[in-house]
């Protein structure tokens, strides 16, 4: 039986190691934001210098979405897979031998841009699992990606004080090693792939599907402000926590359990969101986006009161993404696969604006200066999206006129 003829019942083996390196390569782009006291103290830099490494990771991430994934549609995704997790090995252990902040930057944009190994799983566990485990499959690896951003930050963060940032580093760099060779036995050798053209062709009809569709151009912009808001917030969770509620680096890490209940809650909850449909989750969730952000700005002294808020915060921005995300997809049924680049790339975009803002809206005001500045995040998507809503409403007010017209009315 070639494995892509697996049944269900084998195909759970499978599916776990899959699951475990995406979480695993996701998490290593949010390595920086608990470590950033570590890098402020260890390296004697400012925050607005450590930040910059928060930034470069999310920037590099965005840039290999771009770049990187598209390829898997022309190339065999078990190689691509297999040279970017050595990549990204290489990476992280360079990076923790790095003796600069400026180095220490330029070394997570690096480990960022090949980390994009969840964007290149997906669609290939999607290719490979039975037909009556798909649908399961998309949802167990995005559930792993909510592990690995919110669990690599418990991890980092309760290790961090004990084997120093270099050794997370490290420690995650023989994680992927280790996964390599199961990664290999699960994804076959050979798979279906489509006809090899010029790369820049790839990339032009990447980068021209916003100019062809417009859910994408809105979804991305929307998706753009709402995770820059998002990232900004978390970004600057750990200087909050220890600097000004006076929590220990460890357990300023586990803050990153809120995460997680949020994301298991809007796995729980995503057939509620199809059945309210996309649309109408993308105005619910910027409504619930700034009316935590705007209790953030006013609460975030009170632990009782702010944790609520951040829960809220995350969970409304996954999903604002799962939304999103699902209206491109439905809208591009064609040009799925270069229409999600876009999308994601954006998101990451959008996440390096957040982690450059952050940290600068903190050193001026505290948490309550980063909660307006999300707002202000937030309320610029909102905008665009009643820009939309109201083109939208003008197109079918011209096409009802038309239509009346063609029937005799």
């Amino acid at each position: 039986m070639s494995r892509a003829a697996q049944t269900t019942s084998s195909w759970g083996p499978s599916l776990a190691v899959l699951s475990v390196v995406t979480a695993i390569a996701v998490s290593t782009i949010y390595l920086p934001q608990p470590l950033l006291t570590d890098f402020i103290s260890q390296l004697g830099t400012t925050t607005a210098a450590a930040s910059g490494i928060a930034t470069a990771v999310q920037l590099g991430y965005a840039l290999g979405i771009f770049l990187l994934v598209p390829l898997a549609d022309h190339f065999q995704p078990r190689a691509q897979i297999s040279l970017q997790m050595l990549l990204l090995v290489a990476g992280l252990l360079v990076t923790a031998a790095l003796p600069g902040v400026g180095s220490i930057a330029a070394g997570f944009f690096a480990v960022g841009f090949v980390a994009n190994i969840a964007q290149l799983i997906i669609p290939t566990a999607a290719k490979i699992a039975p037909d009556d485990a798909k649908h399961s499959t998309t949802s167990a690896l995005v559930g792993s990606l909510l592990i690995g951003i919110f669990g690599g930050r418990i991890v980092a963060g309760l290790l961090g004080t004990l084997i120093g940032w270099r050794g997370v580093l490290v420690l995650f760099a023989v994680l992927v090693l280790l996964c390599l060779p199961l990664v290999r036995r699960v994804v076959p050798r050979q798979m279906p792939v489509a006809e090899r053209v010029a790369y820049h062709r790839i990339l032009f009809a990447t980068l021209h599907r916003l100019a062809t569709s417009g859910v994408l151009l809105e979804s991305a912009i929307v998706q753009f402000f709402g995770f820059a808001a998002f990232n900004a917030l978390w970004t600057v969770m750990v200087l909050h926590l220890t600097r000004v509620l006076h929590w220990t680096p460890a357990t300023a890490g586990l803050f990153g359990v809120v995460g997680l209940l949020a994301g298991v809650l809007t796995l729980v909850g995503a057939r509620t969101v199809q059945r309210l449909g996309s649309a109408r989750i993308v105005d619910i969730s910027l409504v619930l986006l700034l009316a935590a952000l705007l209790t953030v700005a006013f609460d975030a002294r009170l632990i009782w009161a702010f944790v609520p808020s951040v829960f809220v915060v995350t969970w409304a921005n996954q999903l604002l993404q799962s939304a999103n995300q699902g209206r491109v997809l439905l809208a591009n049924p064609a040009g799925a696969a270069q229409a999600n680049t876009m999308f994601m790339a954006a998101v990451f975009l959008g996440g390096s604006l957040g982690a450059t803002l952050g940290p600068i809206a903190f050193e001026r005001g505290g948490m309550g200066a980063v909660g307006v500045l999300g707002l202000a995040l937030v309320g610029v998507a909102g905008v665009v999206r009643v820009i939309a809503l109201l083109v939208e409403r003008r197109r079918r007010g011209r096409r009802i006129p038309t239509t009346a017209l063609e029937h005799g009315v």
